[in-house]
């Protein structure tokens, strides 16, 4: 069976139940059903929510919904620190061991999916080595330059550096560390473990169609806002402006919360004076909001389903008038075969959600699919050019209404500048 395969001889007693899926789709709704039904207690993954306050943007469940289930890993990290998933390993491993002694459930339940690697048995241990870095090295893993760490890491290792976005920030920096402390390639040392699990873990993914998906995250931009986001987001400039911090300074800790940055120039008035418009602030705060849930489902898609090899249940939560049937119900279903050590009797996924468990969808890319294309017509708000990994996401990109449009407006700017030169041209 595929779950004693990737837990191999576990005590299977110490089960964690793990709830993925988008910002907005429902999970903390259903992790508390789960805990109440199951005596279960609730482990943050979320890498906002272990800041303290701020309790709107970041999105925590409301304390009088949370029905006297206790919170694990939340509301603790002060707005000076950074959080790295180190400490988030040793704060997860630890509330899962406290919850376990007392005899109740661990529901791991959050939007940073990268932390879901702590319930893996594949960490690179790199707090052991002996190697002292270099001043140099020290230099490049504390640049805040992304190009700077990308193209290093694609000098060291470039397997390692052709899985992932120049953008993608902290793991990029993660394998340039992994690199300098074991003085080893770490696709090298990948391909040498063997994945398995801590824990007999049942993984739930929420989900809903995009375009359900979309208006409610829009809309629950306009709820945050009338119950006093703005204030919190204020309250955050203030802090900001206290510590004499810069645009550039925001790109780590609490700062990454949606809303500030998006709030910055307004508050600060620093784009063009009174130009700046409150609206266009809010339409950029629900624009990355709906930016960061696709790539919520492109990292459980790539990254997760294929590390449990498509051990999971998918829950649809697309027309929330039948979440009883299509989410909770089914959840508490899967949930209790799980905990009962007994076969699981529902499908993995509803039939409308089939397509997302497909082969295509849930096998890793092979090494050839992973090849970089870069666009030189369309660009990222940072200035640089949009990069898409794999030829499938070039594809998907190529056809989109941004390149096309981009496209067209090229091809005017190239008509307009021949006109240009033809205008200077001496008539005979």
């Amino acid at each position: 069976m595929l779950r004693g395969t990737l837990k191999g001889c576990l005590n299977m007693s110490k089960k964690v139940i793990v709830i993925a899926g988008t910002t907005g789709v429902g999970k903390s709704q259903l992790s508390i059903q789960l805990a109440q039904k199951f005596n279960g207690e609730i482990i943050n993954s979320d890498s906002m929510q272990v800041y303290k306050d701020i309790p709107i943007i970041t999105n925590k469940h409301p304390i009088p919904e949370r029905e006297g289930i206790p919170h694990h890993v939340m509301n603790h990290v002060d707005w000076s620190e950074e959080y790295y998933s180190h400490r988030f390993e040793t704060e997860c491993i630890k509330a899962i061991e406290d919850i376990h002694q007392r005899g109740k459930i661990p529901i791991v339940v959050g939007g940073t999916h990268y932390y879901l690697q702590t319930l893996f048995n594949k960490k690179v241990d790199t707090k052991s080595s002996e190697r002292r870095l270099t001043k140099e090295q020290l230099g490049i893993l504390q640049s805040n330059d992304p190009d700077i760490l990308y193209n290093t890491l694609v000098e060291c290792d470039p397997d390692i550096a052709s899985k992932y976005h120049p953008n993608d920030f902290r793991r990029v920096q993660r394998m340039l560390e992994i690199y300098y402390k074991t003085g080893k390639k770490p696709s090298e040392t990948f391909n040498e473990q063997k994945i398995t699990l801590k824990y007999d873990t049942l993984f739930l993914w929420l989900y809903s169609k995009p375009e359900p998906l979309f208006q409610r995250l829009d809309d629950r931009v306009d709820v945050m806002l009338e119950k006093g986001a703005l204030q919190e987001i204020e309250q955050l400039y203030d802090y900001y402006k206290q510590n004499t911090f810069t645009p550039e300074q925001c790109e780590n800790g609490v700062w990454q919360v949606i809303g500030f940055k998006e709030f910055l120039p307004w508050l600060s008035k620093e784009a063009g004076g009174d130009t700046v418009k409150l609206e266009d602030c809010i339409e950029k705060m629900k624009t990355r909001t709906r930016q960061y849930a696709k790539r919520q489902i492109k990292w459980i898609k790539k990254m997760l389903i294929p590390d449990i090899k498509g051990d999971i249940y998918l829950l649809d939560a697309t027309d929330l008038s039948q979440w009883d049937a299509t989410a909770s119900q089914r959840a508490i279903m899967i949930t209790n075969d799980f905990i009962n050590n007994l076969p699981i009797r529902q499908e993995r996924a509803p039939e409308a959600l089939r397509e997302l468990l497909s082969e295509g969808e849930t096998t890793m890319k092979k090494l050839d699919d992973w090849t970089h294309f870069t666009c030189n017509v369309c660009r990222n708000t940072d200035g640089k050019n949009v990069v898409a990994i794999g030829q499938k996401y070039w594809n998907i990109h190529l056809s989109s209404r941004r390149h096309k449009s981009n496209l067209k407006r090229s091809a005017r700017q190239v008509d307009f500048e021949k006109w240009k030169i033809h205008k200077r041209e001496p008539v005979e």
